[in-house]
Order: structure tokens, then C-alpha cells, then sequence
């Protein structure tokens, strides 16, 4: 296979020295040792025609993506009709129905690996005729086509993570966006209950959704003995097939009091909830308007906890006795994620974020007698001094396509109060319905007397259901 790849390749290469004739499908170049060339080239390649009607097909629907694939031929000059280079004003007339939306992609692989072997650009009237006709000539060569798109770009086409049609042989498949989808995870769940478009291009989702504790203050799932509950807005500027692809998205909700899942046998002190507390999320890639493919892919999420009012006695229920505890009332979580730094084969691409997390914590103490609540720190620690800051690293691998969809990170983190973490993420799921999400954190050089409501070891985890569509 090595032997025959490194021929694929310096044939391609011979081709792309004459790329007035590149992409003439069978044609004769007027160059006789480069036919000779293309003969051999083309015998080499194991013959599948009697399973053509069973190859992978489909069409790429995404107009942005269009666009962006569209504009990588102009720029490399790669687009030929009847074999020969196009002119520049045939490239600004036909481009004209790239830009009001109204060409597809039709994209075949090879029946026997996951090679592209047929590209071309197609009008809308044309979709689902027999000899449709082509605004260019099609790309046979998936060695080519990767040269002209680039890697990333090939790869990503080869993915089908946007928005597509399969027409493939016996299926037939249309997905205008997310119309359905449910995500049961004790530690994140979403409810989609609505969803509307204002061009049949975007999308806009309404959704509930219940996230469990803080991640970026280390305070995962239940041992942050609050749930916050609320709705979802969720804005795709283009449609796309895979949920996370979003252009925005804003959460809005109130923390609850929560409970653990098992008995908790420990003499660690767990965090209270002392007041009605508002929770807000922002996700969006603030960098786009770049043009760079490398800011592209860089999410920025802002997360924001705040407690308003004061609990009285009552409650917080029934004591006998004073009760020393400690609430956790406001924090701000700004997280900088990059995507597809690199690609790792069938593993995935290389993720990293970088947060910065500032929460406080309080000291009360409740007398159930005189029916008051007293913060224990109010003259020796003013409301900034109550804050720690985290700054944390997040270094993974994330595959979202495929039968198995994964997202794998390691996580190192170190507070302003004198101690650090590191520990671990996972989160596995069987063809994007079933799954398994796992975390656990390590604490490093904790002083468990003046901490404690920490814990030397975190610990949540939860099986997945999601169903989409």
C-alpha cells in the first residue's frame, strides 16, 4: 500500500505540472509521455464499477462551506471547463450562483477506502438527473482534490460534519438542522422543545437544560450540592448536522439545592446554598471575523453565577444545635477553547483551553435559637478577599464523527489560595446515542484545615441517552 501511495502521489504530482489538462476525464493532452502517464496511473487503481451504484454519495448543502471550497480552486487556479483553465470573467459569471446559494457539491468516495473520487460543482436543477450538468469540470482524483482544498478541508469533507444530503443507494436522508434532540446526563442534560428558521438557511433552538457544579472552580457534579436549571437559545448561522456546531448559543437559569447520589461518609463540609442564585452562559467565536481558518475554530465561554438576598433560619431546616457551613455565592468562568489544532489520524483532533475562574467563598454560622445567620469572616475578610482564582489548562483529543464520538482531555489547574489540580475528562459515545461521561480531579497540596469544604479526590460520573434528528 506504501509502495502504491508513493506512486498515487508523484503521478498526481506530474498531473499538477500540467494543470491545464489535470482534470480532463479521459481526454487526450496532446502530451504523449503525460497520457502515457495517466494510463498507467488510472490502470493501477483497482477497478469497482460493478459497484458504483453502492459507493458513498452525497451532496454538500452548506453554503458558507461551498463558498469556502469554491474560493480554495480560485485561488489555486484549479478550475478547468472541458479541460482547459477558465477564464477569469467565465469565473466571475458562474460564481455568481455559488454566491446566491444555488450550486450543490455532489461528492463520491471509492467503494474500497474513504478516498474522494468524484467532485463537482452542480446547479440545483440539476440535483437528481441522470447526466446532470456541471458548473466545472469534476475533480476524479482524490490526491488532487486534497492538494487543491488542503488537508484540513479534504478532511473535513470526508467527515460529513455539515450540512448534507447522503444519496447514497436505498437511503435518502434530509436533515435541515436539529428538529429533535434530547440529552439525558446527570451532570449536563438539554431539552429541545422548539425550533424555527428565518431563511431556511439558519436555525434558532429552544431548549431546557440542568448542569450540575463547576468544573472550572473544581467543584464537579454533586460536590458542589447545587444544580442549575433554566432554558437555551441556540443560533446556527448555516444548518449543520452536528449539534455542536453552532454559530452562539446563551443559557439562562436559577441554582437549585441539591442532594448526592450515595451516602456520604466523610467529615469534609459540604457547600450550602445561601441565597437565590442567578446563572447565565455565553458560547460564541468571537474571533471569525478574522477570515483565518486557525481563529475560526477559538470558542470563547463566559459563565456567571450571582447571589442575590440572604436565607433566613428557617431556610435551611430543622437544628438543635449551631451549625458552622460554607456557601459558595458567586463565580465568573472566562474559558478559551481552540479546535482542530491538529489531526491524529483516527483518534481525533487536538484540543486546548485555557481558564481563568474566580469564585468565593463564605463562612456562616446558623443559630437556630436566635434565628439568625451570621457570616464568621466579616471583618477579616471583605467581599474581594472572600474571591480564589484558578487558572486551568485543558489539554485533549475530540472525535465527533464516525461510530464512536469521543472527547478525551487531561486538566491542570492551580489556585491563588495556595493549591492545585489535575485530573482527567472522558466522555465516549456509540454512533452519538449512547454513552458514558466521567470525570475525576486530584487536589495538590491542599491544606484540608483551612479548606474544609475541599476533597482530595473528585469523583462523577454518568451514563449518556441522546436522541437527535
Amino acid at each position: 500500500m506504501k509502495i502504491k501511495f508513493l506512486f498515487f502521489t508523484l503521478v498526481s504530482s506530474l498531473l499538477l505540472l500540467n494543470s491545464s489538462s489535470a482534470q480532463n476525464e479521459g481526454g487526450a493532452t496532446g502530451n504523449t509521455e503525460l497520457d502515457r502517464l495517466k494510463m498507467i496511473y488510472e490502470s493501477v487503481e483497482y477497478n469497482t464499477i460493478a459497484f458504483d451504484d453502492l459507493k458513498k454519495k452525497w451532496l454538500i448543502d452548506d453554503p458558507e462551506f461551498i463558498r469556502e471550497i469554491f474560493n480554495r480552486f480560485v485561488v489555486r487556479n484549479s478550475l478547468r471547463l472541458n479541460g482547459r483553465v477558465v477564464k477569469i470573467d467565465v469565473v466571475k459569471e458562474k460564481s455568481k450562483a455559488i454566491q446566491d446559494g444555488t450550486v450543490t457539491i455532489e461528492v463520491r468516495k471509492r467503494y474500497y477506502d474513504d478516498e474522494i473520487e468524484y467532485f463537482a460543482f452542480i446547479p440545483d436543477d440539476e440535483v437528481g438527473k441522470e447526466n446532470a450538468r456541471v458548473l466545472f469540470d469534476p475533480v476524479t482524483d482524490g490526491f488532487l482534490l486534497k492538494e487543491i482544498l488542503g488537508e484540513k478541508v479534504y478532511d473535513k469533507i470526508r467527515e460529513r460534519t455539515y450540512f448534507q444530503k447522503d444519496i447514497t443507494k436505498q437511503q435518502f436522508t434530509t436533515k435541515f438542522g436539529y428538529a429533535f434532540d434530547v440529552k439525558l446526563n446527570a451532570l449536563e442534560s438539554e431539552v429541545m422543545f422548539w425550533n424555527t428558521t428565518s431563511d431556511a438557511r439558519n436555525k434558532y433552538l429552544l431548549s431546557l437544560f440542568s448542569k450540575w457544579g463547576n468544573d472550572r472552580m473544581f467543584f464537579p457534579g454533586w460536590f458542589a450540592n447545587e444544580m442549575f436549571i433554566g432554558g437555551r437559545m441556540t443560533y446556527f448561522k448555516d444548518l449543520r448536522n452536528n449539534p455542536e456546531d453552532y454559530t452562539y448559543r446563551i443559557s439562562a437559569g436559577l441554582g437549585v439545592q441539591s442532594g448526592r447520589p450515595y451516602k456520604v461518609d466523610t467529615k469534609r463540609d459540604q457547600l450550602w446554598l445561601s441565597g437565590s442564585s442567578f446563572y447565565g452562559q455565553i458560547e460564541a467565536y468571537p474571533l471569525g471575523f478574522i477570515g483565518s481558518d486557525f481563529f475560526d475554530d477559538i470558542k470563547a465561554t463566559l459563565e456567571v453565577k450571582v447571589t442575590v438576598g440572604e436565607n433566613k433560619s428557617a431556610d435551611y431546616g430543622l437544628y438543635r444545635t449551631n451549625q458552622i457551613f460554607y456557601s459558595n455565592r458567586n463565580f465568573f468562568n472566562l474559558t478559551w477553547k481552540k479546535s482542530n489544532l491538529l489531526q491524529f489520524e483516527d483518534l481525533g483532533n487536538l484540543e486546548v483551553s485555557l481558564t481563568l475562574s474566580s469564585s468565593d467563598i463564605w463562612k456562616y454560622e446558623l443559630n437556630p435559637v436566635a434565628k439568625t445567620v451570621t457570616d464568621l469572616e466579616k471583618n477579616n475578610k471583605p467581599f474581594f478577599k472572600k474571591f480564589n482564582h484558578i487558572l486551568s489548562v485543558d489539554v485533549g483529543i475530540a472525535k465527533n464523527s464516525g461510530l464512536i464520538q469521543h472527547n478525551v482531555a487531561m486538566v491542570f489547574g492551580y489556585g491563588s489560595d495556595g493549591y492545585g489540580f489535575f485530573g482527567a475528562r472522558g466522555m465516549a459515545m456509540l454512533s452519538g446515542n449512547f454513552g458514558f461521561d466521567v470525570r475525576v480531579y486530584v487536589s495538590a497540596g491542599l491544606n484540608e484545615k483551612k479548606f474544609p469544604y475541599r476533597y482530595d479526590t473528585y469523583l462523577v460520573f454518568s451514563p449518556i441517552l441522546r436522541i437527535n434528528y
